[in-house]
């Protein structure tokens, strides 16, 4: 399904898991008198994401080509966030926001806000840092034409479908894993519990209501670590 905006009472994203495929429209943000990087900031996570800003019309969601074949495809691998129907002057303005607050290279904002003819470019991130421009497009296709006949586009536009979702694929491959978070410190008397129950300082269990030596806080003055060197 797909995540919605209820409180700005804007296009639902209805038959997508939350997090899966999430469309922000201009009109929207201007209800909720929020800025693009205001309306990001929620939809953002740890995970690989697709981010377009756009200034496209649009008339349904589901139709949107390729981000809502790329959210299906995807699923939980990938986050696809469209930003449409922004006006020119607020993509520019607002866009350029986010994407310094993502830390985008500023070489690179012209081709995500600014179109060429039929091309337009996303922004992939995995854990909302920046990994690369995409070449992608914008296409509002129906599976048959006003009249019931297969729309004559499927095929192009599947065929483009399938090579943009290639691209990301190899760059999803390509990328090394996410780094450990850091360790945590600690506190005082504290057990560090391994896999199997056992604190890996003391040896006590899960169910020791000891505190742990091995963290506990020395009482006494430290000793300088150094050597004191008196002259004669």
């Amino acid at each position: 399904m797909r995540s919605s905006w209820p409180s700005l009472h804007g296009r639902s994203s209805v038959g997508y898991p939350s997090g899966v495929y999430t469309v922000i429209p201009w009109f929207g943000a201007r209800r909720a008198r929020k800025s693009l990087w205001q309306m990001l900031q929620p939809a953002l996570t740890d995970r690989p994401t697709l981010l377009a800003v756009l200034r496209d019309k649009y008339t349904s969601e589901d139709k949107l080509r390729p981000f809502a074949p790329l959210a299906d495809r995807f699923g939980g691998r990938l986050h696809v966030i469209v930003a449409a129907e922004w006006e020119q002057e607020d993509r520019d303005r607002e866009g350029e926001l986010a994407l310094r607050h993502l830390g985008v290279a500023p070489e690179a904002w012209p081709l995500l806000l600014r179109d060429e003819g039929r091309r337009r470019y996303a922004l992939l991130l995995r854990q909302r840092q920046p990994v690369a421009v995409i070449e992608v497009f914008f296409e509002e296709r129906a599976h048959t034409t006003l009249d019931g006949r297969p729309d004559p586009r499927g095929e192009e536009i599947a065929a483009r479908e399938d090579e943009v979702a290639k691209k990301i694929d190899e760059l999803l491959v390509r990328l090394p894993p996410p780094p450990p978070p850091p360790p945590r410190t600690l506190r005082a008397g504290e057990h560090d519990f391994s896999p199997q129950g056992l604190c890996r300082l003391c040896g006590q269990g899960r169910a020791s209501l000891l505190a742990c030596p091995g963290t506990q806080r020395e009482e006494a003055p430290r000793r300088d670590r150094f050597e004191l060197i008196e002259l004669d």
